[in-house]
């Protein structure tokens, strides 16, 4: 078991790694990492997941014990971080990015190490979690962000909206409705939207691996150990212990172990920007939960999965 989890994780990784020493190289000019990100989570990711759901087989799979743990997972989260509140001695907006800290996850690179792992089914799974996750986890953040960040209210009705136009959303919703409804499509059609489908992981990686900034790291180092503990230690625990409350077993509660322990996702540092958040301490957070989970995602896999 333990051979097969290296062999599944250092590929990964080890793609992760070739991004930052891309970002290093000359081959590439640093602005033109940002369009390539944008690219693939929002250009190619959606094939990627309508191709997922929608060839699924959902026949063997407890949807609704383990749709329901992962929901309960990411607000078991926010609970953990608004109870630590009243303890920490922190500006509002530097708390706003504590809170997206421990409550988001990376869903597209957790893809990646479930399809490394478990294959179609691993696929599937985690892309379940990220059709339920996507507009809590973005509706607790806000949240957040409008009650102690420093920047204007946000317009509900237009985060609501973007939201339910989110790219991935949308590609998730359309597998679901093929799949759901037997609907054919032809060949030609499915091929295409597979092939830009398996495009997208390769440069999610690449991102992630050029993303990291270590120099970032330095604000606010003690917060950062913190969030980075709380994510990457109490998170798995979390969503393994509320998976295992409700009967999810096998590779199903696995998935949900990955989910508690991914990283951060780089879309706090873009919320923390616009609603009046601490983006520094969201860039540093980032660097450090992707660095660390390099270890802490083989420790728990060989320890629980």
């Amino acid at each position: 078991m333990q051979a097969s989890i290296v062999s599944a994780l250092v590929p990964v990784f080890g793609v992760i790694f070739v991004g930052w020493l891309l970002r290093r190289s000359s081959l590439l000019p640093d602005d033109s990492w940002a369009p390539i990100s944008r690219l693939a989570y929002l250009g190619l990711s959606p094939a990627l997941l309508f191709s997922s759901i929608s060839h699924a087989d959902l026949s063997n799979i407890q949807l609704g014990s383990f749709i329901l743990a992962a929901m309960l997972g990411f607000l078991g989260m926010a609970a953990i971080t608004l109870a630590l509140k009243p303890f920490l001695r922190i500006p509002d907006p530097t708390y706003t990015s504590l809170f997206q800290a421990t409550c988001r996850w990376n869903g597209l690179l957790i893809l990646a190490l479930g399809i490394a792992l478990f294959g179609d089914e691993g696929e599937i799974l985690v892309a379940l979690v990220m059709v339920v996750s996507i507009p809590l986890v973005n509706m607790e953040c806000v949240a957040a962000l409008s009650v102690w960040g420093d920047g204007a209210k946000p317009k509900w009705d237009s985060i609501l909206y973007r939201i339910l136009t989110n790219p991935l959303i949308l590609g998730s919703a359309a597998g679901g409705i093929v799949n759901l409804g037997n609907i054919p499509l032809p060949g030609m059609v499915t091929d295409t939207v597979d092939l830009l489908g398996q495009a997208a992981l390769p440069l999610i990686l690449l991102s992630v691996g050029a993303g990291l900034n270590f120099t970032a790291m330095k604000a606010r180092p003690r917060l950062l150990a913190l969030s980075v503990f709380i994510k990457l230690m109490i998170g798995p625990l979390v969503f393994y212990g509320i998976g295992r409350a409700l009967g999810v077993e096998g590779v199903p509660l696995t998935i949900l172990l990955l989910t508690g322990a991914s990283p951060g996702a780089a879309s706090a540092y873009v919320l923390a920007k616009q609603m009046g958040g601490d983006a520094p301490y969201s860039a540093g957070d980032i660097t450090a939960s992707a660095l660390f989970c390099f270890v802490t995602i083989p420790f728990w896999l060989w320890a629980l999965g």
